[in-house]
């Protein structure tokens, strides 16, 4: 399961240096491990989510659900500093999405600073989200095993 992750991860950096904006030559370098981790991470929230989901009919409510709310409450479309003049609230919110965090990484990698805390937070979440698709796609423990019941 670990080898599919880090195959899709490799694809979708592929991607994004094929399909990308043009970005300076040292940045691109930079941008490569945090393209890396939000890889990961994204991946691992997949798995879980594939070890959960009984059917493929279901996976629509997911999409409806989560993935797009989690989308649209990060900073992939506006950054931190403008969702806090709209609310605070939102800004709460935006602020505690791991996925705020891998975008931040990102940004701020394209322009060749780490931000260390947007790191330890993915990196976290990783670990959460991969331990957790593990325990389901566990056959003595997880979510197979009451599929067959």
């Amino acid at each position: 399961m670990v080898c599919k992750l880090l195959a899709g991860v490799l694809v979708s950096i592929l991607q994004a240096y094929a399909f990308g904006i043009r970005l300076p030559p040292m940045g691109s370098l930079w941008v490569l491990p945090a393209l890396l981790v939000a890889g990961l991470i994204l991946g691992a929230v997949g798995l879980f989510l594939a070890s959960t989901i009984r059917q493929l009919e279901n996976f629509a409510g997911v999409m409806n659900f989560v993935i797009f709310p989690v989308f649209f409450l990060s900073t992939a479309l506006y950054p931190l500093w403008r969702m806090a003049e709209s609310s605070r609230l939102l800004r709460d919110i935006c602020a505690w999405n791991p996925f705020s965090h891998a975008v931040e990484l990102i940004r701020f990698a394209l322009y060749m600073r780490l931000k260390l805390e947007a790191f330890g937070w993915v990196a976290l979440t990783f670990a959460v989200f991969l331990a957790l698709a593990l325990w389901g796609f566990d056959p003595a423990r997880g979510v197979m095993t009451r599929k067959t019941r």
